[in-house]
């Protein structure tokens, strides 16, 4: 883990916040935005949505703060400041959806060696709260989980269904992996 970028002053989060690089299990490097509080009473995990950065929950961490929490906010891989995979970085390309654990393993380990204070506490948004969900299945140590807007399905119409399933396997052969969705 080493110091990475971080705006606080734009975070508009408590004084103290800081980045920090992390290397997952397969070598990504991601982001983290860490505001400690000396004695806080546990830690929140902040797991936001899809192209969203570490900042913005600034002020969030600062909510939390005054009612006596440390916050931590990640980039996913292909977000914000993380590694991206494509030469687009606009797109925010993952191989596998589950490859995101590995960031969160990423984080847990964090929070270990930033010595952050139990317990953890989870607040999930959109695909954070699709991520956290798959992380609570797989035994993520927090006392507790909120989700705002989870990204628990995509809204689609059922004859919709199969087109998308025969898209989403035809069109990566074909040249198309690498294009913006409609």
């Amino acid at each position: 883990m080493e110091a990475a970028p971080f705006h606080n002053e734009a975070a508009e989060g408590p004084a103290g916040g800081a980045g920090y690089w992390l290397i997952t299990e397969d070598k990504v490097r991601i982001r983290i935005g860490v505001w400690p509080l000396p004695g806080a009473k546990g830690t929140v995990l902040i797991f936001p949505g899809r192209t969203e950065y570490a900042e913005k929950y600034g002020r969030a961490a600062r909510d939390l703060h005054d009612r006596g929490y440390a916050a931590i906010s990640i980039e996913w891989r292909g977000q914000g400041l993380a590694d991206r995979f494509l030469a687009d970085r606009r797109l925010g390309h993952v191989g596998q959806f589950r490859h995101y654990q590995r960031d969160v393993r990423a984080v847990l380990g964090a929070l270990v060696n930033l010595d952050l204070p139990r317990p953890w506490h989870l607040i999930g948004h959109s695909m954070g709260g699709c991520i956290g969900l798959r992380a609570l299945y797989e035994e993520l140590p927090v006392a507790g989980a909120v989700f705002s807007a989870p990204m628990w399905g995509v809204q689609m119409s059922a004859p919709m269904r199969p087109v998308a399933w025969v898209l989403s396997s035809i069109l990566p052969p074909m040249g198309f992996s690498e294009q913006r969705s409609p």
